[in-house]
């Protein structure tokens, strides 16, 4: 392991370097500049390819197509760039390619910390209202963590994977451990131009041709997307991540994730201190959503659910209410426009939903 202490765009841009990628090709936007600036001096270190390009729709192209070949590529952006990506997002989910999108979220009209694009992460990349691999993590070493095996997970489920981060976690400072370099590894599921003169006519993941005279070209696309859902219905199962923090105990529950979490780490701390039995349930994956977990608040005891976040309107809140049994209050404390959550607020917010039930 490479002990160092980085800012967090710079050590999670290492950490994909290290994972093995062959492709960066991004756009410079704040906060999240310091990767691209990072990945141009840095790529050379392992003989890849860095591209800075002229629009974030020309980035999220070059990743399309890189997936196409089964190459491992990889940007950053913010909210605004990710909007601008949404027609390759939308094309990679349907043709079953991956990249690694690093988004570090800020405020809409401002350039501080916010987690403003869980909705888009979480509820359809783009027109086709399909879904890829989103992973939210709390701290610098987390984030390494899961930037150093994105790349693996997107070609293991053949999906982009969203790593959302916030500008709190891209700018500030903390030491982190790396793992130690390891080789790209090109995908076996290569999708073979079709069409072309002395080439056969493949099926194509993105657009699939009828099986039989009497299948239509709209019923193999039904087709695809209806596999392509119930293969989606297995991250449920397999791929869901979360963490829970003094959850033995406890009879109310703060959900939270990524910064906010962290945060709320000293909220928790402080209510324990008052005798509240309180603990914390943190999703890391955002896509696949904890759904079941949170459904099993109720067989748990749980007398009460605290969302916290910075988004408003809220997000994960109502991901939250749809799947908490209806008979556990649910109230829900935000910040947005570049202020974080505080501590003391939200102590304050659970402390009136226990007085409430009580």
């Amino acid at each position: 392991m490479t002990k160092a202490f980085m800012k967090g765009n710079e050590a999670v841009a290492e950490a994909v370097i290290r994972g093995g990628v062959d492709l960066f090709a991004g756009y410079p936007i704040t906060p999240s500049s310091e990767m691209l600036e990072y990945a141009s001096d840095h790529m050379c270190d392992i003989d890849a390819e860095f591209i800075q390009v002229e629009s974030e729709l020309a980035a999220s192209t070059m990743l399309s197509a890189a997936g196409l070949i089964g190459r491992r590529a990889f940007t950053t952006t913010s909210g605004p760039g990710l909007a601008l990506m949404t027609e390759n997002l939308s094309n990679m989910i349907l043709g079953r390619t991956t990249a690694l999108f690093v988004v570090v979220q800020r405020a809409a009209n401002n350039i501080t910390p916010e987690q403003a694009e869980y909705n888009y992460a979480t509820k359809g990349l783009g027109h086709n209202g399909q879904r890829g691999y989103a992973i939210a993590p709390s701290t610098l070493q987390e984030a390494v963590d899961l930037a150093y095996t994105a790349l693996d997970k997107g070609q293991e489920l053949e999906c982009p994977v969203l790593l959302m981060m916030d500008g709190m976690l891209g700018q500030m400072e903390e030491p982190v451990e790396f793992p130690p370099y390891k080789s790209s590894k090109i995908s076996t599921k290569l999708i073979p131009p079709t069409g072309c003169k002395g080439r056969a006519k493949e099926d194509s993941r993105s657009m699939p041709r009828p099986l039989s005279m009497n299948e239509t070209l709209e019923d193999a696309l039904e087709r695809h997307r209806n596999d392509l859902y119930l293969d989606q219905l297995k991250w449920l199962d397999e791929e869901v991540m979360y963490e829970e923090y003094m959850m033995e105990d406890a009879e109310y529950v703060i959900v939270s994730y990524g910064s906010s979490a962290r945060i709320c780490r000293d909220t928790i701390k402080m209510l324990r201190a008052k005798g509240y039995p309180v603990g914390m349930f943190r999703p890391i994956t955002i896509c696949p959503f904890p759904e079941k977990q949170i459904a099993g608040f109720k067989d748990r005891g749980i007398k009460g659910v605290l969302t916290v976040e910075m988004a408003m309107p809220p997000m994960l809140h109502y991901d939250v209410r749809l799947h908490l049994d209806q008979n556990i209050p649910c109230r829900f404390y935000n910040r947005c426009g570049g202020n974080t959550v505080d501590e003391n607020e939200a102590a304050e917010a659970m402390e009136t939903l226990i007085k409430e039930v009580q």
